[in-house]
This record gives structure tokens, sequence and C-alpha cells, in this order.
């Protein structure tokens, strides 16, 4: 069957790595693996500390200058948030932003904390809606995702990050960062890094965009007087994480080959092929759909547009017609914080739309198509 009778399509609901970036991955990942039970033997094959595997601990103890005693490392990041939201007392107040990683959200909820959303601005969080609701009402921890947001793309400035800071502390909030995408910006410029004092912030990332999902490594790095605490509920909760998986992402991060400039790096190679996707979802949203997205994305891997014109009554009709030709989207109502709901409605069918997976013209066809059954529902 030739190129010309194949019928495009494109899924914009999942964030998952790009399959040269796997494929890259493979012998990395196998001589990595080899070289990591051949180093430690046993000790990544027995049960180990259920704080994680103290090498990679020590890694990233000095990539974000803390003493790695305040680093717990688990099976991936959605696990240690979980953990650490299991850690809180049940029923605990906790501020999210208007739109956010919505596995977080129902975690929290699961175990019975209250959540509170805050409007998004494009440099960040509202900050003077953030003191309101601080002074409110007795919020235990804001969880924010700083670097290329999930879902919006949002990045914050660093002003607006410190200020956030600064109103937790004031108000003895615990403020945890979700980093996970602080490494991948494709713009030519770079994140600056958070720095992590005696106090906190808390800081929660993963591997699973950097390196691969189905390695399932990620890491908190917690307030010191916070770390014994915590360790009893993960100790509670699972024996030990996958310890081969942690001596590779060590053997990775030492050899320099993930993120050392020295070496023709992962990181930089996942940037470079990630950067021409991005260009063309900014290009595609600014030509089909202005000012239906918060900022043009910089990096990560994930973008939101709000539908003006699809309407509560119309979604379900226009994502079965978006399916049908091909274009896989879902309403992302689950992402948006219960509070906030309602009146983001108002703005149209909010979705969000995931990009690295795809090539520059399956994602302008995408949107392309998007726009054209928009119109098509008047």
């Amino acid at each position: 069957m030739g190129k010309a009778s194949e019928k495009k399509s494109i899924n914009f609901l999942r964030g998952i790595p790009a399959e040269e970036a796997l494929s890259r991955l493979i012998p990395i990942a196998s001589e990595g693996y080899e070289k990591a039970i051949n180093r430690y033997g046993t000790d990544v094959l027995q049960y180990g500390h259920f704080n994680g595997f103290k090498p990679l601990r020590d890694l990233i103890g000095q990539s974000h200058h803390v003493d790695p005693e305040r680093v717990i490392v688990g099976n991936g990041g959605l696990e240690v948030i979980s953990l650490f939201f299991k850690s809180l007392p049940s029923g605990s107040n906790i501020i999210v932003e208007e739109a956010t990683y919505d596995r977080t959200m129902v975690d929290a909820e699961r175990y019975g904390h209250n959540l509170i959303g805050v409007e998004l601005t494009s440099t960040g969080i509202n900050l003077n809606q953030l003191k309101e609701v601080a002074n409110k009402i007795p919020a235990a921890v804001f969880y924010g995702i700083p670097f290329h947001q999930n879902p919006t793309g949002i990045n914050y400035s660093e002003e607006n990050r410190q200020a956030v800071e600064q109103i937790c502390r004031e108000q003895s909030i615990l403020c945890a960062w979700d980093i996970c995408y602080e490494l991948l910006r494709y713009d030519g410029n770079k994140n600056t890094s958070i720095t992590v004092s005696e106090w906190g912030p808390i800081l929660m990332s993963s591997f699973t965009k950097t390196i691969s999902p189905g390695t399932k490594c990620g890491y908190i790095v917690l307030p010191k007087d916070y770390v014994e605490h915590m360790g009893k509920v993960v100790a509670n909760t699972r024996i030990n994480p996958n310890l081969p998986t942690q001596a590779f992402i060590a053997d990775f991060i030492e050899s320099g080959k993930y993120s050392d400039f020295k070496y023709s790096d992962f990181l930089d190679y996942l940037c470079a092929l990630y950067k021409p996707k991005m260009d063309a979802l900014n290009l595609s949203l600014n030509a089909h759909f202005p000012g239906a997205s918060p900022v043009d994305i910089s990096g990560g891997f994930f973008a939101s547009v709000s539908l003006k014109k699809i309407t509560p009554d119309k979604e379900e009709s226009f994502i079965k017609s978006a399916q049908e030709a091909g274009v896989g989207i879902a309403a992302a109502w689950d992402a948006v914080a219960p509070n906030l709901r309602e009146k983001k409605r108002k703005d149209g069918l909010f979705t969000r739309l995931t990009f690295p997976a795809y090539e520059p013209e399956q994602i302008q066809w995408g949107i392309a198509k998007l726009k054209e059954l928009e119109e098509l529902s008047r």
C-alpha cells in the first residue's frame, strides 16, 4: 500500500518518548545493566535499603548540593509523590496549580486530602491568589511543576518561583516542586536550577522522560527534619526499590554519557531530537489556534489548548469526530483543580497535547485537522 493511500493519524493523549530516543538507549542500557550487575553483584540482587541505592542517592545529592541522606529514590516519580502524599495527615489541604498532573490529584484525593487550585499566569502562579488562599486555608503543601508545566507548558520565571517559596515559608507550608522536565528545554537556553536549603523546598523528579519510562526510577529531596518520618512511610509501604535499575542509572550518570558536555551526551541528543517537533507544535498552534494556548512551548512534553467553540454540550461529539478523523484527544478536566473546573469550562474544551513521539509533519497535520473539525462543529 502506497503512502498516499495510508490514513494519517496522531494520538495527542500520551506523553511518551520518541522511539528514536529509546532505540538509541538500547546499547547504553544493555552495557549499563551488565556493568551494574558485575560491579555490584549481590548488592543489587539482594534486599537493599528502602530509601534507595546509595551510589545513586549520592549522585543526586551532589547534583542538588544536599546531604544524600535527604534523598529517597523510588520506582518512578509518581511513586515518590504518592509516598509523600501518604506521609501527610489524612485530610490535609494541598494547594495545586489550576491545571496540573492529573494523576497526582487523583492520588492525593485517594489519601483523603483536599485540593485547592490557584490560577496560573504565563510566568507562573497567580501570587496574589496564592497569598489569599494561604491566608484563608491552613494548607500543608503547595505542589507545582515549575519547568515546562504539565499540562500547560508554562515555565515559571525565577522571580515567580522564588516568591512562591517565600510565601510558603512565611505560612509554614511545605513547598514541593516537581522538576521532572527541568533538563528538557529545547530552545537553546538552560533552566535555572532550584536552590535547596535546610527547610526545602522539596524536589521531586523522575528519569522517565530523560532516560526511559521502563526504568521506573524517581526521587525526592526532603527537608532534613522530614526524612525520618518519610522513611518510615516508605519502609512500611515497600521493602526496597528496583536496585539493578538504580545501579544502571548511577553508572550512566557517572560515565558522563547522560549529561556531561565533554561527551556527546544523551540529554543533548534528546533536546536536539525534540526541538523540531516543538517548533512544529508552536507554529501550528499560533497559526490555527492563536491565543488558545497560554504560552509558546520551550521544552517538556506537553501543551494545552482551550477550544472556545467546543462548549460542554459539544465535547463528546467533537472528541468522537476527532478520533474518527485520526486525531486522538480527550477532555483534560481531571487535570483541573476541582474548585476551578466550572470556571475553566467557560473557556471551551480544555485538552492536552503531547508532541515528542511524533514527526513535525504529523503534529502540523493533527493540529490543522483539529481546527478543521472545530470549524465544522459550529
